[in-house]
């Protein structure tokens, strides 16, 4: 492969060919054309950087997919602990409800809510898909099954505290850039 002897030619036309494919699915991921500009960077240096171990790579645009998919992760990670950066994501999370077109990060997202919702106790799962899902208030939620408002508050809170843990844990995000993937709770099928 010429690019892994450091052919300069070869590098600027697998960057040309790749360059808008890696952006937008920088932008699936980060919600946020400037983090995905500065990924769709910080990927092509990487792979400028690793080329020695490009010849070892059976199916390159699989791997360069991956690693845009990885690099994309781990600046949602980085941004669970910038103020600056949550805020961005979360605004862009708002504005862009098309964000979950993607399938593969769809099926991600879900398989970490359906988790998350199975390993919580069968009442508190009950209650969450009450509020969550159904949309309704805790007094509703109370009526409906016969208990105190605050013995919902209490199931919620626990139930939050999962998905934060779970958050944090899986994801390593904190749930400030998750809270808006429960909010399509009601789309899960």
């Amino acid at each position: 492969m010429e690019l892994a002897a450091g052919d300069e030619d070869a590098y600027k036309s697998l960057y040309l060919h790749y360059e808008d494919a890696i952006l937008k699915l920088a932008v699936r991921y980060v919600k946020s054309i400037h983090l995905a500009k500065d990924i769709s960077q910080d990927i092509f240096v990487k792979i400028w950087e690793k080329r020695d171990k490009l010849p070892e790579v059976q199916y390159f645009q699989a791997y360069l997919f991956q690693v845009a998919r990885n690099e994309s992760i781990n600046v949602l990670r980085a941004a669970g602990r910038s103020d600056l950066a949550k805020g961005e994501i979360a605004r862009n999370f708002q504005d862009n409800p098309g964000f979950f077109a993607d399938e593969t990060l769809d099926s991600d997202y879900r398989s970490f809510i359906k988790r998350t919702l199975d390993a919580l106790p069968p009442r508190s799962r009950e209650i969450f898909l009450l509020c969550r899902e159904q949309g309704k208030t805790y007094d509703e939620v109370a009526a409906t099954l016969g208990i105190s408002r605050n013995t919902v508050r209490k199931h919620m809170v626990a139930s939050l505290q999962k998905f934060r843990e779970a958050a944090e844990d899986e994801l390593g995000s904190s749930l400030t850039i998750i809270l808006p993937l429960l909010a399509l709770l009601h789309q899960a099928p």
